[in-house]
């Protein structure tokens, strides 16, 4: 019995483990394909690496900052693009424990969309807040095709890791008898 009681813990400590393993590397794949999109998207548009030092100089120096012109530096990208990895990060980490809840609870399918529409919307009301200073340099389609990139390799990592997902919602429609 003294056995039993000493296995137990790590198993849920290499579960907890995964789950944050999994984050890292969900929230990681996010971040990475956000910011490949907005090098193409600003490389295209002659101006590589513009929107990291948008946001960047928001980030350090405030929304009116935005309206003043934005010069690419250095100290701006690296502040934004750890920020962005960072919030990735813990997305991604809240996306893989959302997950795993995803194998035994299938209604949690439909939180994860109510907060993917909550975050598009958030970022929309942060630049109304900020002054609407962002969406006059920023393109929404542009943000709109990042964020769905962004969801859309990390659903597709999500769902290779959680194979489960898929055999339940296979019986999530099945009559009960």
């Amino acid at each position: 019995m003294t056995v039993d009681r000493a296995a137990s813990p790590p198993v849920t400590r290499a579960r907890t483990g995964d789950i944050l393993l999994d984050g890292l590397f969900t929230g990681a794949i996010g971040a990475l394909a956000v910011a490949i999109w907005f090098l193409i998207v600003d490389s295209l548009a002659g101006r590589p690496l513009f929107t990291p030092a948008l946001l960047g100089s928001v980030l350090l120096h405030g929304g009116a900052s935005a309206a003043q012109g934005v010069v690419v530096a250095p100290l701006e990208v690296a502040a934004y693009t750890a920020f962005h990895f960072a919030a990735f990060l813990v997305a991604g980490i809240a996306f893989s424990w959302l997950m795993t809840l995803f194998e035994r609870f299938p209604i949690v399918g439909f939180v994860l969309l109510v907060l993917f529409a909550c975050l598009q919307i958030c970022f929309f009301a942060m630049n109304v807040v900020l002054g609407a200073q962002l969406m006059g340099q920023l393109r929404p389609w542009a943000v709109i095709a990042a964020n769905f990139i962004a969801a859309t390799c990390m659903a597709l990592y999500q769902w290779k890791r959680h194979p489960q997902i898929r055999q339940s919602l296979e019986h999530a429609w099945d009559a009960e008898d």
